[in-house]
């Protein structure tokens, strides 16, 4: 296995870098504020005006973590909550097993069938039921394609990639951060980001399928620059798997959690308690379903929370940036500086200009959650200012954080998927981009779909 060596930027020096560079520009950029709509609590377009000068001491900003903490409480809570019960749930092995059941089954049909396929489970398994560790499934992905004569990157398509495809359609995880953060209900919007997911699923099967075709016909055209791989046989066993009922069972049940939940926040007005009982239940119950022991459960769901602890104050933090910058009254000016040249263009192009910035911003801090805690205190008063409902900057930075998460070497899984299949990042990138640009392309006219008609996903 050849180590794919890439940039390394520590997350919680960077967000810690950025309030005290935050603190430092309450002393040099002009206050000013926005008129707050006291029923809604967003600012008011058209009202900003400058005001006395109010610096924030570094010491202060330092102790605004805590007090950032305090403020993002009930995000922070989610997060913790919601890294237990996915634990137990991922513990169990039933997406593992059931998609190596599902390769076993597929892997003795032709491209034409294999490759769709195996996109589309990895896609949406990563969305309703997966974690990061699915890039090691890569292992398998490149032994499937060594069979059928491809290369190592379509290996890669049909897992790591399809994987950070349904990644970016996932109604868990950071998106349920950036809504936290955003102030709008929890899984609201759900049906349309679904509807989307499929889209760009869709997307995504028809570009590896055209790559896979190319290859399959004609070799030479294989983007890794030579032939040598068509000699290496595979050394991994893809050995029979049964199906398993209850691996069915758990996946039906994780998913259904999340449309439970999504469902009954438009039709009841759930929001964290019912959603956190809701994920209680269906943890334990994928946890019975696999006759772990109830001891087991405990265990896995401790382990879970204990992962998301770090992600949970890396969102305090960055509300300790927003806390830092409202003090000093440089936040509205900052946003008025941002939206005043988007004034004079339509709503939607705000939101595409979100969007993109969401999209190159990614390569600094690769975590979802870390980017959400960052950049929504940002986005959420530009939204305002723009007319834009926040709904849809939801929207723009989940998209925006989501894609590049296979294009920067700043992604761990990244590379890892990378390394697994010998494959230089040089050539990847060259497979990979012209589909971050069609997909992008894609998600812009979307969002600004969304913009023009007055989403507000509820």
């Amino acid at each position: 296995m050849r180590k794919e060596k890439g940039l390394k930027i520590n997350m919680l020096a960077f967000i810690l870098g950025i309030l005290i560079f935050s603190c430092v520009l309450t002393y040099l950029i002009p206050a000013g504020v926005f008129d707050i709509d006291k029923a809604t609590k967003q600012l008011i377009p058209g009202t900003f005006h400058y005001v006395a000068q109010t610096p924030v001491s570094l010491w202060q900003a330092l102790c605004n973590i805590f007090n950032g903490m305090v403020k993002s409480a009930k995000v922070m809570s989610i997060v913790i909550f919601m890294g237990g019960a996915l634990k137990v749930i991922i513990n169990t092995g039933a997406v593992e097993e059931f998609l190596n059941w599902a390769i076993y089954r597929l892997q003795k049909r032709g491209v034409a069938v294999i490759v769709p396929m195996m996109v589309i489970l990895f896609s949406l398994l990563s969305a309703y039921g997966g974690n990061d560790s699915f890039f090691t499934f890569t292992v398998i992905g490149v032994a499937v394609a060594a069979r059928m004569g491809l290369d190592p990157i379509a290996g890669i398509s049909m897992t790591y990639f399809a994987t950070a495809v349904g990644f970016g359609g996932a109604l868990k995880g950071r998106t349920l951060v950036a809504q936290g953060l955003a102030d709008v209900p929890l899984y609201s919007g759900a049906g349309c980001r679904t509807i989307w997911l499929f889209v760009m699923t869709a997307i995504a099967v028809l570009y590896s399928l055209h790559y896979c075709m190319k290859i399959k016909r004609d070799p030479s055209k294989s983007y890794m620059g030579d032939t040598e791989w068509l000699d290496s046989k595979s050394s991994v066993a893809i050995e029979e798997v049964r199906f398993n009922l209850s691996s069915l069972v758990v996946i039906i049940v994780t998913a259904g959690s999340f449309v439970l939940s999504a469902v009954m926040g438009v039709l009841k007005g759930w929001n964290y308690p019912q959603q956190v009982a809701v994920l209680m239940v269906a943890s334990t119950l994928c946890g019975l379903i696999r006759r772990e022991s109830v001891i087991k459960i405990c265990d896995d769901f401790a382990e879970g929370c204990r992962s998301m602890g770090f992600v949970a104050f890396i969102i305090g933090l960055g509300s300790a940036i927003a806390i830092t910058m409202t003090q000093g009254n440089i936040l509205h000016t900052m946003v008025n500086a941002v939206a005043a040249p988007l004034m004079n263009v339509s709503k939607g192009l705000g939101t595409v200009a979100m969007f993109w910035f969401n999209w190159f911003f990614n390569f600094f801090i690769i975590s979802g959650s870390g980017q959400a805690a960052v950049v929504m205190p940002i986005m959420n008063p530009v939204a305002d200012a723009l007319s834009i409902n926040r709904q849809v900057a939801v929207s723009a930075f989940v998209y925006g954080d989501a894609f590049t998460n296979m294009l920067f070497p700043t992604s761990a899984s990244l590379l890892g998927a990378l390394a697994i299949a010998n494959v230089p990042l040089k050539k990847w990138l060259k497979f990979v981009l012209p589909f971050l640009i069609i997909l992008s392309a894609a998600t812009s006219v979307f969002l600004f779909y969304l913009t023009e008609i007055g989403w507000t996903g509820m």
